[in-house]
């Protein structure tokens, strides 16, 4: 089995050049082109076929629950493997380093994030159509995972976490903070550890209300990621957070504001009021947000037919 030292917490460069078998294929290593704090993704080729590319994500695990939470990714990206709307696993392997083990998911290659795609259109807002038909591509990955049983809610949903494919879809990835235990926490002991997750594992700025606050006594559940569409369609809309992410009360008390500029529909926006509802009983479930979304377009067909 190829081996290789551990980087003793410097990721960055750590790979770069190598080339290493990952299952059943074999890569080469070119550069880092994203890193976090236990992880770094890097381009990598088919040492066979080189033009063939490859995104590769290194993951130092240190402990026993950063282990878990890589092999439930693995597991989830298994599961979802072949849909159209999620990032395909291609490779993985976990290389056991004595006192840490580093894994290795080597996925199919995306040139853009939506962040980027966004950050280079500057002011030019997305068209009502285009934005739906993003929005569309992310909520049928959603759907694939709320279908499962039991439902797997993904928790991280956001623009970095949008892809867009050489294929020219829109991709969901980053399956690290996916969970299927939907409960209401009710024990103070169970709520500092749920809190605990909640802070390592979502994003402030697309943590729906229930996340924020425990004694609510609302079930967690897969309506987080409706939260979370929701606060993604704002963004795609009008290039901005609908929250800032850091005032636990704007959140908790709905306190967003649909700008005059630029104009869409009476349908998206009630589309993002719909999906931002504080209780996650009043949100509208996956199958239900499709069908939302889909439906500018079928009043667009019908409005066309009537004029003919």
């Amino acid at each position: 089995m190829w081996r290789f030292n551990p980087f003793g917490g410097k990721v960055q460069n750590g790979l770069e050049g190598r080339t290493i078998d990952v299952g059943n294929i074999k890569i080469t290593v070119r550069n880092a082109i994203a890193q976090g704090g236990f992880s770094c993704v890097y381009l990598a080729s088919d040492a066979m076929h080189p033009s063939k590319q490859y995104a590769m994500k290194h993951i130092i695990c240190n402990d026993s629950e950063l282990l878990d939470l890589v092999m439930e990714e693995i597991q989830v990206m298994n599961l979802l493997k072949g849909h159209p709307n999620v990032v395909t696993l291609v490779a993985h392997d976990v290389f056991d380093m004595g006192r840490t083990k580093e894994a290795l998911l080597v996925m199919e290659f995306c040139e853009k994030s939506l962040v980027s795609a966004m950050e280079s259109r500057g002011t030019g807002y997305y068209e009502e159509k285009k934005a739906l038909l993003i929005l569309r591509d992310v909520c049928n990955a959603v759907f694939a995972m709320h279908g499962q049983s039991p439902p797997i809610a993904h928790r991280d949903l956001k623009a970095e976490n949008v892809l867009l494919g050489l294929d020219g879809a829109w991709k969901l990835c980053d399956f690290g903070s996916t969970s299927t235990n939907h409960k209401c926490f009710d024990r103070p002991e169970e709520m500092g550890i749920e809190e605990d997750i909640i802070r390592k594992h979502t994003t402030p700025a697309y943590r729906a209300p229930e996340m924020w606050d425990l004694y609510r006594r609302e079930v967690i559940s897969e309506k987080v990621d409706i939260w979370a569409l929701g606060c993604l369609l704002y963004r795609i809309c009008y290039f901005k957070s609908a929250f800032d992410g850091e005032s636990k009360l704007q959140i908790l008390n709905g306190n967003y504001r649909i700008p005059e500029q630029p104009k869409y529909s009476a349908a998206v926006t009630k589309l993002i009021k719909d999906m931002l509802e504080a209780s996650p009983n009043d949100r509208p479930d996956v199958t239900q947000a499709r069908a939302l979304i889909d439906w500018p377009f079928i009043s667009m067909i019908l409005g066309l037919v009537s004029c003919k």
